[in-house]
């Protein structure tokens, strides 16, 4: 049996980052995807300040950057605006082939499914054994290696989008609660296309009343998706820890996502980071991830106030709005969400 020093399962941006910081290791490393392509994903492709910062993205490799977002309700509309631009989108695709690009001495296999995990070992399409001494488990909110580990996800996102005909220039966010609960919908420019989606708690609206409601809402505003691409997925952000012995779970995987705006590229980057450093280095105390995982708890509990509101929860959004207008709060809640 072929063994490895460390197995990565998923070959999104976490799984790939946590490639990037363990290849002049020395240790071996086999990084494995199991669709045929590395890169493309369902996913609305927003990226924060932070995500450029911290990968340093060539600009080429992005499809929009903008200074502003246009946050609706029913009833009013504000724009959060910064001098410079703090909010952008990238082609998934094109994203993960630009991180591959950077790898070296790394051994990554497409069209490789880990169809079970043992203590030692995964097995590969259901026939080959490989051994390992460090698992991680960068493989999403379907994860193989989190159901391994016996941990059930409650906290799931549903994600619905389509991608159409390139039509918008601004990024735009809308809340309305009710047909979107605690979620929201948004337009997402690209270069070639728009995202046009919606999120929501799977927990306060199920995935089948959500789709009709975000197709009334898409009625109701007029916007026009029968030559779009429909998409759906779930968003994990169920965290019940990271570290189990010798397996880790990164990203999605984890459950680090943001359950109020769903971002979870800079999350699964960072933390595909700091596990990379931690199985390097077993006396790493990773304050990274306990600053993310702080953010993510004030998050969660702004939504908690949100999500058991009732009646009032109509009146929060417009609330919001009200606050944005102050160009002090108004920063300080780009800076917490983006």
């Amino acid at each position: 049996m072929k063994a490895y020093d460390i197995i990565i399962i998923g070959a999104g941006p976490g799984g790939l980052n946590c490639a990037r910081h363990l290849m002049a290791s020395g240790k071996s490393v086999l990084l494995l995807e199991q669709k045929p392509e590395i890169g493309p994903k369902v996913c609305a492709g927003g990226l924060t300040l932070k995500d450029i910062e911290y990968l340093k993205i060539p600009k080429k490799t992005l499809d929009f950057a903008a200074n502003k977002v246009v946050v609706h309700t029913p009833s009013k509309s504000v724009t959060a605006e910064e001098k410079n631009n703090f909010i952008f989108t990238v082609d998934r695709g094109r994203l993960g082939q630009w991180m591959l690009s950077q790898l070296k001495n790394i051994e990554v296999r497409t069209n490789a499914q880990v169809t079970e995990i043992k203590k030692e070992s995964v097995i590969l399409n259901k026939k080959e054994e490989i051994g390992f001494d460090y698992l991680i488990g960068a493989d999403g909110a379907s994860s193989i290696t989190r159901n391994y580990l016996g941990l059930e996800s409650k906290k799931l996102l549903m994600g619905i989008q389509y991608l159409v005909p390139k039509k918008y220039n601004a990024l735009e966010l809308f809340f309305n609660t009710k047909s979107f609960h605690s979620g929201y919908a948004w337009i997402f420019p690209h270069k070639e296309f728009d995202s046009i989606g919606c999120a929501c708690d799977i927990r306060y609206m199920q995935p089948k009343v959500l789709r009709e409601n975000f197709s009334t809402w898409l009625k109701e505003k007029k916007i026009d998706v029968s030559k779009g691409k429909y998409q759906s997925h779930l968003i994990n952000y169920d965290y019940q820890g990271y570290k189990f012995d010798n397996v880790f779970l990164i990203g999605a995987a984890g459950g680090f996502t943001s359950g109020f705006t769903g971002e979870g590229m800079y999350p699964a980057m960072l933390t595909g980071q700091e596990t990379a450093r931690m199985i390097l280095d077993k006396d790493y105390k990773s304050e990274k991830i306990e600053e993310l995982l702080e953010i993510k708890q004030h998050q969660e509990r702004d939504m908690k106030i949100f999500e058991k509101s009732g009646i009032i929860r109509r009146l929060i959004p417009n609330f919001l709005l009200l606050l944005l207008k102050n160009k002090k709060i108004q920063d300080k809640m780009i800076s917490r969400y983006a």
